[in-house]
């Protein structure tokens, strides 16, 4: 914990904060650095993006500055490109009415920087820093809360939560990510405002999970939503993917194994969270599947994992085919990892599956997809008729030569004779 100071800013930020700030000095307005940067700052950890605020309104920002793009002109949001990294510069304002629960129905521009504080999320998300002098503007205590290791929400916490309900999803992240303790007032308030949830849209849903499981605290961003009964509200059917509380903390285990020396990331992550109960059961995890409208890839990496983490536990390493066959699949390595966490979050060790894991990693291409010894022209000429047949025996064939008995054309050729008299 120090004071948050802009030298410790990486060289590019600084420049870009201040060479926005000195621009926008020129109209006798300020612009200070805010939200996570500072928070950032402040806890010892160093930035990697750029926010800023000030009283110059979005047509005067256009004007200010040579090269600028809307991403939300509306809601007072510009992107300054500047000469290092581009700066979201966002106009202070009050926030009235959120009827799609969302974004606010009248956006009021104001001068004051206490204004635009009050109507930001966390206390810790609602510091200002002047880029130029170092000055900090703190209306909302969130230093305090910093120092106290306490995440509260800005003013009445259910006000914040019915304005726009992924911030119930947002308080989960910031809490493990931050490693922060929730202040009772702002859980009581997230216990009780699940309703909120309702107006917010599948990708906005999908967008945080996948944030939470990008930090490696994502298990504890899961289970403070379970504790607040916050997961059948942001997953609906998810009572059906994982039906009582044991299941879930088996989920929780298996995130918490593979959490240990990195981020899951998304396709694990989601992977453990909507596994299916039962393995034959898909209709509910698929529902949710389609109901989070993720990309093609996603979603098909999260149903070979389903798949894979079966053959993988099937495995044994004095079955070489098996293993090469195993390996050729693009999402081997995470299905060893998610067949290793279930089998750890089960009490067991899944030290054969390290193992296995550690074979994979020594094979090469050649190994994993060697030249086939023989060919359909080969079984033609063996006088074998055309059929269902073809593909057993040249599987077999392949069988014998990942297994290192059939090495030579001629080896092969003799063992299709022998085959070809049964």
């Amino acid at each position: 914990m120090q004071r948050p100071s802009a030298q410790a800013l990486p060289a590019e930020l600084l420049a870009s904060a201040r060479q926005v700030a000195l621009r926008v000095a020129t109209t006798g307005r300020r612009a200070w650095i805010v939200g996570g940067p500072v928070r950032d700052l402040a806890r010892g950890v160093t930035p990697h993006d750029l926010d800023m605020a000030s009283a110059l309104p979005p047509d005067e920002v256009e004007a200010l500055f040579q090269r600028t793009a809307s991403v939300g002109k509306a809601f007072g949001t510009m992107l300054v490109h500047g000469e290092g990294v581009d700066v979201q510069l966002t106009t202070f304002r009050r926030e009235r009415g959120f009827s799609d629960a969302r974004r606010p129905d009248h956006v009021d521009y104001s001068e004051h920087l206490e204004e635009d504080a009050r109507r930001r999320d966390f206390t810790c998300n609602a510091m200002y820093l002047d880029p130029l002098d170092d000055e900090l503007r703190d209306p909302e205590g969130g230093l305090e809360d910093i120092r106290a290791r306490i995440l509260r929400s800005v003013g009445e916490p259910g006000a914040r939560f019915a304005e726009d309900g992924l911030r119930l999803v947002r308080l989960a992240r910031f809490a493990a990510a931050l490693d922060f303790r929730v202040d009772d007032a702002t859980l009581r308030a997230a216990s009780s405002s699940a309703g909120a949830l309702a107006g917010v849209s599948a990708e906005r849903r999908l967008s945080e999970l996948e944030r939470i499981f990008s930090a490696a605290r994502s298990p504890l961003a899961i289970e403070l939503l379970g504790d607040c009964q916050l997961l059948e509200h942001l997953l609906p059917g998810f009572s059906r993917v994982c039906p009582d509380p044991r299941q879930l903390s088996r989920r929780l285990r298996a995130l918490s194994s593979l959490s240990q020396n990195s981020a899951p990331g998304s396709t694990l992550g989601l992977a453990v969270l909507l596994h299916p109960s039962e393995p034959e059961d898909r209709d509910a995890p698929g529902r949710l599947l389609e109901y989070l409208r993720m990309s093609r890839d996603l979603r098909q990496g999260i149903e070979a994992l389903w798949r894979l983490e079966i053959e993988a536990c099937n495995l044994a390493l004095d079955s070489r085919a098996a293993l090469l066959r195993f390996a050729r699949q693009a999402p081997a390595k995470l299905a060893l990892r998610l067949s290793t966490a279930w089998i750890r979050a089960d009490g067991g060790d899944g030290r054969h599956l390290d193992a296995l894991g550690a074979a994979i990693l020594t094979l090469t291409e050649s190994e994993k997809f060697p030249t086939a010894l023989l060919s359909a022209e080969d079984l033609k000429r063996a006088a074998i008729p055309p059929g269902p047949r073809w593909r057993v025996i040249l599987e077999a064939l392949e069988t014998e030569q990942l297994e290192g008995r059939l090495r030579t054309r001629d080896q092969a050729l003799g063992w299709l004779e022998q085959r070809a008299l049964e």
